[in-house]
């Protein structure tokens, strides 16, 4: 057993098992079908993002350096640009990872269009940033709210997930993105399946999800913020995603350095930590720091190192052996 911790509700008690064989976390009983949905009433996907007016000073320095990355490394062609931004982050590579991360190691469009599925699509803020990287940008998400939010800003969003019969998002696809989308899922393994059935031969899924076995989840056990009970249904190991996806008829998958990123869940765990027993507020503070270095640190140098996991993998090419 890996712990208790309350829910969503202060009355709301789980229970989190670790898998002995594969190391992955899972809360065992379940919420059930008809109660899971109070869980995302007020889900932070349902909000629309909104760009802040004029930038100015060291502020819009960065936005300007970041863009001059993602125009070399992407293609893409957002203004301002500096002339030495990809230089300056193509040098410093944990914010070089964590660029490459919010681009969802997509490949440069060269020629024709290219199209990219975005499952679990929340409020459309990839779908902007794909749309920004010269893809054609489709997005699907079970919130009916988080759909909304898209189609208010003129992106192309339908209800459903990895099985739906919706036309729009038939494929086939270049590209299927999952960003924090698997763990909220009670089949895994039938998700992917859809997914590579959406992937014309040779297309790419990446999927991103809380680390079961980071150092986040290792320090902080009913404190973690990736555990998110009762959304998190299974968080799957590095090894335990590859293998499903080997499963689903994938080939090559491979997990990939996240880089720079574990500051903001760290301290929302150094957060959650303050409320329980035995854990004062300068010890959860401190710990919070320590962790999320350490784990930005795990993850620059190694692949399933800091507290979110990124895989890719591919569908086979056209007439090779799916077994």
């Amino acid at each position: 057993m890996f712990d208790h911790l309350r829910g969503l509700d202060a009355e709301d008690l789980w229970t989190i098992w670790r898998c002995s064989h594969c190391h992955s976390l899972y809360p065992d009983p379940r919420p059930s079908d008809d109660s899971i949905g109070e869980a995302y009433e007020n889900y932070y996907t349902h909000d629309i993002e909104h760009l802040s007016g004029a930038q100015s000073g060291l502020k819009r320095c960065a936005v300007s350096s970041v863009n001059s990355y993602m125009n070399r490394r992407f293609g893409a062609c957002v203004r301002p640009a500096s002339k030495f931004g990809f230089i300056l982050f193509s040098i410093v590579e944990p914010l070089r990872l964590k660029l490459d991360y919010h681009g969802r190691h997509l490949y440069r469009v060269r020629e024709g269009e290219r199209r990219v599925l975005d499952i679990g699509s929340g409020n459309g803020e990839f779908l902007k940033r794909a749309i920004s990287l010269g893809w054609h940008a489709v997005g699907l998400d079970p919130d009916p709210k988080a759909v909304h939010a898209c189609r208010a800003q003129g992106l192309q969003s339908w209800v459903g997930f990895a099985d739906s019969e919706e036309p729009n998002v038939a494929g086939p696809f270049d590209a299927v993105t999952l960003r924090h989308s698997i763990e909220h899922v009670p089949d895994p393994r039938a998700d992917l399946r859809h997914c590579l059935r959406r992937l014309r031969p040779g297309g790419m899924i990446w999927l991103a999800w809380p680390n079961p076995n980071g150092t986040g989840a290792r320090i902080f056990r009913s404190s973690w913020r990736g555990l998110e009970a009762p959304r998190h249904l299974c968080i799957p190991s590095a090894s335990a995603m590859e293998d499903m996806l080997r499963q689903a008829g994938f080939v090559a998958p491979r997990v990939l350095r996240r880089g720079h990123h574990a500051r903001s869940i760290a301290r929302e765990s150094g957060r959650i930590a303050g409320y329980r027993p035995g854990w004062g507020n300068q010890l959860r503070k401190l710990l919070g720091r320590l962790e999320g270095w350490w784990a930005d640190l795990m993850a620059t140098f190694l692949p399933a190192g800091g507290d979110e996991l990124v895989v890719i993998a591919f569908a086979p090419e056209r007439g090779a052996d799916h077994a």
